[in-house]
């Protein structure tokens, strides 16, 4: 009975002036999509965070080379470091990762945000989180997101609005997501608008801070 959640949640919120798309050129935005093999005109899908099997990656990677097989122009950025010894992936998706030439591991990045801007969707299938950082910077660069149903991701996601809500440890569900993503353009565009509109409203820092302050006082 004595917690309380602080504004809407998260430790520190997001600085939205530091994780903004239009920070990044046009040109910036072709140059490493030219260094990366992506066209203009492939549909970019992004994973940032520890390249574990407790993050969903084994499902993701399997959705992602099933529909390959069907739609073609689109790839699949893994930004983030391998933890082979903790918690490694299977065989199969370590060689399809390696061999599948619309996967592109650039491992672990210091700034993730030229990463994100060349980007159209965050997939985070993780199978437990606390409150993600990264859902949150995805949706302060614009992205929409299809992430799990666990802690933290079904509260900063809200259906239909600024992502979808999938079940965990479903590699059809990532699937059908991942699909509907490129194959239904007005859906992709009214999540894409509501991306960054609900990460200010909601998890801008200045609202966070703003939140413990007044928390400090009421104690």
């Amino acid at each position: 009975e004595k917690l309380n959640v602080l504004a809407n949640g998260s430790s520190n919120g997001i600085n939205t002036s530091y994780f903004d798309a239009s920070i990044f050129s046009e040109k910036e935005n072709n140059t490493l999509k030219v260094k990366l093999n992506i066209n203009q005109d492939d549909f970019v899908f992004i994973f940032v965070g520890r390249i574990v099997a407790d993050k969903g990656i084994n499902e993701l990677v399997e959705a992602f080379r099933n529909l390959g097989k069907k739609t073609k122009k689109i790839k699949l950025v893994l930004v983030g470091p391998f933890e082979i010894e903790l918690d490694s992936l299977s065989e199969n998706t370590l060689n399809e990762i390696e061999r599948n030439l619309d996967i592109i591991n650039v491992g672990f990045q210091d700034d993730v945000r030229p990463y994100l801007a060349i980007s159209d969707v965050l997939v985070f299938p993780s199978y437990r989180e606390g409150f993600p950082n990264v859902v949150m910077q995805a949706g302060a660069m614009g992205l929409p997101s299809i992430v799990t149903n666990i802690n933290g991701c079904n509260e900063i996601i809200k259906e239909g609005e600024n992502g979808t809500i999938i079940t965990k440890k479903n590699s059809i569900a990532i699937y059908e997501a991942m699909k509907k993503m490129v194959e239904n353009v007005a859906f992709y565009n009214q999540l894409k608008e509501n991306s960054r509109k609900r990460i200010v409203d909601h998890y801008e820092q200045k609202v966070v801070w703003n939140a413990i302050l007044n928390e400090y006082k009421k104690l």
